[in-house]
């Protein structure tokens, strides 16, 4: 669309606060400028494990802030230990919550605030029921993975395990007051979160710079984020100690954060949310495998962007017209996700998925409404199911097994 075309606001509530150690010298202060003096850390095992934590809380502690560590968060939190969360919020009378870790613990943060000033359950509040209205206890974000975005966001989403669904809580007063980029944090990311986060930032970037409501300032991040991700994961996830590569990845993913926080997301994340809700996928593992074949259903609706990515993959593609240049994107990705070790589809799970299966995913997919309105290319229910079927292991039917069994 032409820019005279065009009208669209942009904000971003959230102070960025980056720098290599900036944690160590600049979180105690900011909490008392805030005024606070008793946080809810929220947090997962995996990470408390590494002493990450403990430094942390130490520099509070050391500067007379009182910390209370919550660190049950699941990956794809759950809407029950968000409620057990806000109530050890109240019982323990805090008054500002820090979310530690990857995007789990910042989504568990944001949706604690939302209920310990609200009554009722948490989703009650999920998208399209009741909004948010009153004010929620301030948040400061530490991502230390590098591929959520969710520093920068003001969405969270939780699982409904009954349900089998994943739920998106949205509201402007959920977004950080703070986040805090520290490169520093992430040296000590296992190889195959470093490879699967970074492609779930590249997926943010890439989403955003296509969705149907992007515009030229989400667009400049977006694409300088791709930018970013493509020249430094690849380092990023070879050698564990390049600094310089971490630096940029990190912040490449707050960029695609703050992008996709105007610009939304779209097919891959609808696709993505119910594998995580139904399989306990990893979402960023998710989105990485869904990728490349969300984009070859998606690559016809707009050739200029998509070229654009690919050159950026492959620059000798600048000799090419957009639709060439374009149809070479999805290659190029299953080639960058083979040299980050992601795997081609979910064979890994050990499960055969039933045609019933493949429906449900299907429909889970479609009824994702933060997402699939944003896909610069209109999905049918059968589209969804097409995709898949590309990356599923899909069990013979009773015909199929039959004309197997009299071949042999």
């Amino acid at each position: 669309m032409h820019l005279s075309k065009q009208e669209f606001n942009f904000s971003i509530p959230t102070e960025v606060i980056y720098g290599m150690d900036s944690v160590k010298y600049k979180l105690p202060g900011t909490v008392k400028d805030l005024q606070k003096s008793k946080v809810f850390v929220a947090t997962d095992l995996g990470l408390l494990h590494t002493g990450i934590i403990d430094s942390i809380t130490s520099v509070l502690n050391d500067n007379d802030i009182e910390t209370v560590v919550f660190s049950d968060v699941e990956p794809n939190p759950h809407a029950e230990t968000v409620m057990k969360g806000a109530e050890i919020y109240k019982q323990q009378s805090c008054d500002m919550i820090l979310a530690i870790g990857g995007g789990s613990p910042m989504d568990f943060g944001k949706a604690v605030s939302a209920i310990v000033a609200h009554e009722g359950h948490i989703l009650d509040y999920r998208r399209g029921q009741k909004p948010l209205r009153q004010e929620v206890p301030l948040l400061i974000a530490i991502p230390t993975t590098v591929g959520t975005g969710s520093e920068v966001t003001p969405v969270s989403v939780i699982t409904d395990h009954q349900a089998g669904r994943k739920y998106v809580i949205a509201s402007p007063m959920l977004a950080p007051k703070v986040a805090f980029i520290d490169p520093g944090l992430t040296t000590s990311l296992p190889r195959h979160v470093v490879s699967a986060t970074g492609v779930d930032a590249l997926v943010h970037a890439i989403e955003s710079y296509t969705s149907l409501k992007a515009n030229p300032i989400t667009d400049g991040l977006a694409l300088e984020a791709i930018k970013m991700i493509k020249e430094n994961l690849p380092a990023s996830y070879a050698h564990p100690d390049n600094l310089e590569a971490r630096a940029q990845i990190h912040l490449a993913s707050t960029m695609a954060g703050i992008s996709f926080g105007m610009a939304g997301v779209a097919l891959v994340h609808s696709c993505s949310h119910p594998m995580s809700a139904l399989y306990q996928v990893p979402h960023g593992l998710a989105n990485a495998i869904f990728l490349p074949h969300v984009i070859e259903h998606n690559v016809i609706a707009n050739y200029e962007k998509y070229a654009s990515i690919a050159r950026v993959f492959e620059p000798s593609l600048a000799l090419e017209n957009d639709r060439n240049a374009a149809r070479e994107l999805v290659p190029l990705l299953k080639e960058f996700n083979k040299a980050l070790d992601i795997p081609e589809d979910f064979s890994y799970l050990m499960l055969e998925f039933t045609d019933e299966m493949v429906d449900r995913l299907s429909k889970d997919a479609m009824n994702d409404l933060g997402t699939i309105p944003n896909n610069p290319r209109k999905a049918e229910e059968d589209d969804i199911r097409q995709i898949y079927k590309k990356v599923l292991p899909m069990a013979l039917k009773k015909t199929e097994l039959e004309a197997v069994c009299r071949t042999i």
